[in-house]
């Protein structure tokens, strides 16, 4: 393996800085054996480059470049990378307690997690269950969805992640491939589009209908040709979906869901596990409509960035009447992993986090749409917060998507020093919630001068 280049203290380097382009050798040399040993499907990296170390909103690889980090390890590092307020308190928990099965020895950092998730949760929501990461949440949600009705149907929505394990994947309808060959093997899901307003397969909501078209369709034609809503434990959905491009449902949209949960019984899941913690500019992201779901599935960045963790919140109905379904795993709720976690909440009731998030929503809306004012090739940009995303077209009439055209897009933007995600419908970049304003710009311009060297 060729040496390492001498390297100056990260905090002191120009972000981005682009020594050498990517994949530099001694990352290629790093890929190339591991491509030897690990499981091909692994390949698919979010960019071409082995990381060396991180801090705040800088990727160094091994190669001494230095990239701007606008994907947040897929929007799980909030507050930025390296921050000694969030590690140091996660740090002495492993010191003072190692590890242990949370599920047989509750460490006491539990109690006081819960309790301050269900102080900052919509009011209905008095239980909280343990899991370790997000995936895990939203499977231990679906088995409370099923006992807590005895009905076995969950609909979910068309665009949505909900992880990659054999029962969110097939949950999940994100792309197709994830749940390629799987979904024979976990039945019980119905999917309907999401309300997505620049691809909306439905007209206008129709006369005398619920005032959305996406509930109108569930109603007229689910409802009545496919499924008897007496079997129908409930709905998930993403407040906003994240990886799918930024996707915000409108008002009408949640009053009209809510009355359709209440009129047959069906529990409303809310899978914020991306869009929690001040991904969209408050707490949670049903807080923008005022929505009091019945579940809340918790993970990525609760942990700070910092551990991993994920967590179940859920009303008396959905959690509080039984005691015999199995949830969770060994390593769910580390002593280490809590005190992270409320480290993070720490620093969002010290700091203005959402204050700055929504600067990063002002100047992203501000700085994106004058690109899409500028290239035909942009169909649409969507900002909620610090969710930023770019759809890429062949022709804004007919909408036909250019993804050959987002990646060109997405490379040359690593080329200039910038990191985002390009792996589904849109080019999305997630930056961590504290990124000062002046660095978003900075990444527009980037995006900006890539777009102008592949058109």
């Amino acid at each position: 393996m060729t040496s390492a280049p001498p390297r100056a203290p990260l905090e002191e380097r120009r972000i981005p800085d682009v020594v050498v382009p990517p994949p530099g050798p001694r990352s290629r040399e790093i890929l190339e054996r591991q491509e030897k040993l690990l499981y091909p499907g692994l390949s698919e990296e979010l960019a071409p480059l082995v990381v060396h170390r991180k801090l705040g909103y800088a990727v160094e690889d091994v190669d001494g470049n230095v990239f701007l980090d606008m994907a947040s390890a897929s929007a799980s590092v909030p507050l930025g990378a390296g921050r000694e307020d969030l590690l140091a308190p996660a740090i002495e928990a492993l010191r003072r307690y190692g590890n242990e099965d949370s599920h047989a020895l509750p460490s006491e950092l539990m109690l006081p997690l819960a309790e301050r998730l269900l102080s900052i949760a919509p009011r209905n929501l008095s239980r909280v269950d343990i899991a370790l990461n997000g995936t895990e949440a939203v499977e231990i949600a679906l088995k409370f969805m099923r006992r807590a009705t005895g009905r076995q149907i969950v609909i979910g929505f068309f665009g949505q992640y909900h992880g990659e394990s054999t029962t969110t994947a097939t949950l999940g309808a994100e792309r197709r491939d994830i749940s390629k060959g799987l979904r024979q093997l976990s039945p019980g899901f119905l999917h309907v589009p999401y309300p997505n307003a620049y691809r909306s397969p439905f007209g206008s909501p129709r006369p005398g209908g619920t005032g959305d078209a996406t509930v109108d369709y569930l109603r007229d034609q689910v409802l009545f040709h496919a499924v008897d809503p007496e079997e129908v434990a409930g709905v998930i959905i993403e407040p906003v979906v994240g990886s799918g491009g930024t996707l915000v449902p409108s008002e009408a949209f949640w009053r009209a869901l809510e009355e359709l949960c209440r009129e047959f019984g069906w529990l409303l899941c809310a899978d914020e596990v991306k869009s929690g913690f001040g991904r969209t500019g408050t707490m949670f992201a049903v807080e923008h409509w005022n929505v009091e779901p019945d579940l809340m599935c918790l993970g990525k960045a609760m942990g700070g960035g910092v551990m991993p963790i994920g967590a179940v919140l859920g009303s008396e109905r959905a959690i509080g009447g039984f005691d015999d379904v199995p949830t969770g795993s060994t390593w769910a709720w580390l002593p280490g992993s809590c005190a992270a976690a409320l480290a993070t909440l720490d620093a969002f009731e010290r700091d203005d986090v959402l204050g700055n998030v929504k600067a990063i929503e002002a100047a992203a809306v501000e700085g994106l749409g004058s690109l899409k004012e500028k290239y035909d090739v942009i169909g649409d940009i969507r900002v909620k917060g610090a969710y930023l995303s770019v759809e890429f077209v062949k022709d804004r009439e007919t909408k036909e998507r250019a993804p050959e055209l987002q990646d060109a897009v997405a490379r040359a933007c690593l080329e200039r020093g910038l990191i985002a995600d390009s792996s589904t419908t849109s080019y999305n970049i997630q930056p961590s919630l504290v990124t000062p304003v002046e660095v978003i710009r900075q990444a527009v311009e980037i995006v900006d001068d890539a777009i102008a060297s592949v058109v």
